[in-house]
């Protein structure tokens, strides 16, 4: 295990950087480099081995290089970035020996806001990671994320052995250096504490799948643990797409769960109610539009069925004993 090479993106992200905390301290042996724009003191102080890449998403060529020198590559950066993507799988195509990448994304590829007939409404379609996966590798290039997710299936050979790890919206403090928070609570408690009106979108049925960042990291490191033993029970290509999802909320619980902790945490007036939306008021409120109704009026549901075949088991605390401290976190870091 100590000759084995590690090279992650988004090492201070609040994904990445919460993975790169973890293997740092189960795998103290392990080569590790890191990509970053700088370098700030705190990284350097707790992560003295870890050696740093120089570079932006945007430098093909030095992600390349660090792809090539590396027996596995954890991919948390930025996701979306086809170029990024793309220099990592021409590094990986280079090796003669076997390697192994693990790419980020997420359930957004399977929302129905595709269509947005369910905006606000209860779907009642839950994706699973097995009996679905043909259809998943074959949605159209304007579901998110997917176009990248595909290549990275593709990519997926004799040589190079790919995954694709697939969390929910994502909740609790994070445990690495850099991004300390989610996306979804805090954007909605940013869009709150200025219009002082918890919303939901029409009825607020809708389902989010959700898992604590415990939990996503536990199964990075489920199947880090596997590839450094051979990859053994693992799956690869277009069946290694993995969900990681442990539960799911109805967004209008979620919305009034928050109107109450503001209330009592002092960030919303005594007398505040949760209001419903329709999508042109929402419109108004919250930009880009599509990224907001995706957040907050469509459901995002899935099944983890192949990550529990692997062993994984999500045992973090739930949504709602989490959510006070998420959401006085946002708060703190608004005013």
């Amino acid at each position: 295990m100590a000759s084995k090479k590690l090279f992650i993106t988004g090492a201070t992200g609040y994904i990445g950087g919460s993975v790169l905390e973890a293997i740092v301290h189960k795998y103290p042996s392990l080569q590790i480099s890191a990509l970053l724009r700088s370098v700030s003191p705190e990284f350097k102080e707790r992560y003295p081995t870890v050696q740093v890449v120089n570079g932006t998403f945007d430098d093909g060529d030095v992600i390349a290089q660090a792809a090539e020198n590396a027996d596995i590559v954890i991919h948390t950066g930025d996701i979306d970035h086809p170029g990024c993507a793309a220099a990592i799988l021409a590094g990986l195509s280079k090796k003669t020996t076997p390697s192994y990448l693990i790419h980020l994304t997420g359930t957004g590829c399977v929302s129905d806001r595709l269509t947005n007939a369910w905006d606000g409404k209860p779907n009642p379609k839950i994706w699973s990671d097995i009996t679905d996966i043909d259809t998943i590798y074959s949605l159209p290039d304007t579901a998110l994320h997917h176009t990248i997710d595909r290549s990275i299936m593709d990519a997926s050979n004799g040589l190079l052995k790919t995954v694709c790890i697939c969390p929910p919206d994502i909740y609790g403090q994070a445990r690495g250096v850099g991004g300390r928070e989610s996306f979804m609570v805090p954007q909605f408690v940013d869009v709150v504490m200025k219009t002082k009106e918890p919303f939901y979108v029409g009825e607020g049925a809708n389902w989010r799948a959700v898992t604590h960042l415990d939990d996503v990291v536990s199964l990075f490191m489920l199947i880090l643990e596997s590839m450094l033993k051979g990859g053994g029970g693992l799956s690869f290509g277009k069946e290694g797409f993995y969900f990681a999802v442990a539960d799911e909320i109805k967004w209008k619980d979620a919305a009034e769960a928050l109107c109450k902790l503001g209330i009592e945490q002092g960030w919303l007036p005594p007398n505040t109610k949760t209001v419903s939306y329709d999508e042109q008021r929402f419109s108004t409120v919250y930009q880009p539009a599509w990224l907001g109704l995706y957040l907050f009026a469509s459901n995002s549901r899935a099944d983890s069925a192949r990550a529990r075949r692997l062993g994984w088991r999500p045992q973090g605390p739930d949504f709602w004993t989490v959510l006070p401290e998420d959401a006085r976190a946002a708060v703190a870091r608004r005013v």
